[in-house]
Order: C-alpha cells, then structure tokens, then sequence
C-alpha cells in the first residue's frame, strides 16, 4: 500500500499517462525497508473527466506536491510525467534535489510533450492511443500488454492492466517556457526492453549526471521495482 501524504518525504514519484500510485507500491515498499520515505502523487488527469487542460492540472499537481514537502527531494517521474516534471519543477524548484527520468518523456525549452512525441514518432505510422467522444485516451488491452508490460508474465500484466485508466491528454500540446532538467541535475533510466519511444529533447541524454540502463521493458518500477528503488537510494546518497 502506498503510504499517505507526507510533509517530510525522501522521494516524491510521479506516475505515467494511464496509471495511478499503484505502479509505485512495491518500490515504495522496498524504500521504506531501507528507511527513505516516498510519497506518490496522483495524477488528476488520469481516470477524470477532460477538463481541457490536463497537463495543467498534473503540472499544478506535482507543483503544490513539492511547495509542501518539508525539504528538498529526489522527484522521480515515469514516462509521460517526465513531461509533467519538466515543467514543474522550473525554476528551478528550490525543493528538489535532482530529477529522475524513468522511461520518460523529456521535453526540451520551448517544446511541449505532443510535440516532443510527434518528432520520434515514425512518418505515417498511426498512434495506437484511441480517444473517445469524451475527450479521453485509452490503450487497447492488447496493446498495452504489449508496449507497457512486456517484459511481465501473464498474471503480473493483467494485475497491471486491470488498474489502468483513461487519460485526459488535454493540455500537452502547450509548450514548456523553461525545461527543469536544463537548471537541475538528472538522472537519465531506460530499459533495455522498452518498446515506447522515448519523447526527448535531442540534448537531453548529454547533459545526465548518470544514465543508466535497467534491463526491463517500459515500467520497471512494475516489473523490477528493486533495481528502481535501489537506484534511487543511490541517488539520494549521491545527493544527500
């Protein structure tokens, strides 16, 4: 079980399009055995109705998260909330200690996530995202199974998928005024097994204080949560 909100956390984690805290519970777990506390921040774009911008919300979301903690963190964000990320903790943030970019989208100053994705998007090819008559995207089972948990059985992707919501993409065709990870220092993860483009800026991957390769598809934190939370207890004694 993810732990409440706290004022004095380690580590605050940022979740991707679809997902809510959940992906996170077992490397919060793990972290709390090694006595770093996390707290998760819930996305109010997934799962809602589309509000029109719910990339504004998400930024304002993982803003106010971070203006309450009681001393400066490690913000880890996954995939899409990299994007979420980027621009939140402009600024900088003076409560962040370093940025970690899980499988994440990284736009650079002046580029918005729909446009960060659209550029490592191959020409013609569809978007396997549908969106309905009510504004939200979603993941065809299948193809989720196939992108996000690739690297999972059977039971540990249905478990994964059964919680997967839509999402209000509203908002992410906006362009970021100034990235974060251009004023803070990051960490750059990625998985070897990753099926999902990365959305980054092209400078992004030079400028990482460490890039590192886990060997897991799109969502370690779901499918290897103790090499995330062992990266990020490094990270913190790195910082701290």
């Amino acid at each position: 079980m993810v732990p409440s909100a706290t004022t004095s956390p380690d580590v605050l984690l940022v979740p991707g399009a679809f997902s809510g805290p959940w992906i996170y519970a077992d490397v919060v777990e793990r972290l709390a055995a090694q006595d770093v506390e996390a707290q998760v921040v819930a996305l109010p774009s997934v799962g809602g109705p589309s509000t029109g911008d719910g990339f504004g919300a998400d930024v304002a979301a993982v803003r106010g998260a971070l203006d309450a903690v009681g001393r400066p963190v490690v913000l880890v964000a996954h995939s899409y909330g990299g994007s979420v990320i980027t621009d939140a903790a402009a600024g900088p943030h003076p409560n962040v200690l370093e940025l970690v970019y899980l499988c994440a989208a990284a736009p650079g100053s002046g580029a918005s996530m729909a446009s960060t994705t659209a550029a490592v998007t191959p020409e013609g090819q569809d978007s396997p995202i549908q969106v309905g008559d009510d504004g939200l995207a979603s993941f065809p089972r299948e193809v989720a199974r196939q992108a996000l948990f690739n690297d999972a059985d059977d039971d540990r992707a249905a478990v994964a998928l059964d919680q997967l919501r839509p999402q209000d993409m509203s908002g992410t065709d906006r362009p970021i005024e100034t990235a974060a990870w251009t004023e803070l220092p990051y960490v750059n993860v990625s998985g070897t097994a990753d099926l999902v483009p990365r959305a980054v800026a092209p400078d992004f991957p030079a400028g990482a204080a460490q890039s590192v390769e886990l060997p897991s598809g799109h969502c370690p934190q779901w499918t290897e949560p103790e090499l995330v939370a062992d990266l990020i207890v490094e990270r913190l004694r790195t910082e701290r």
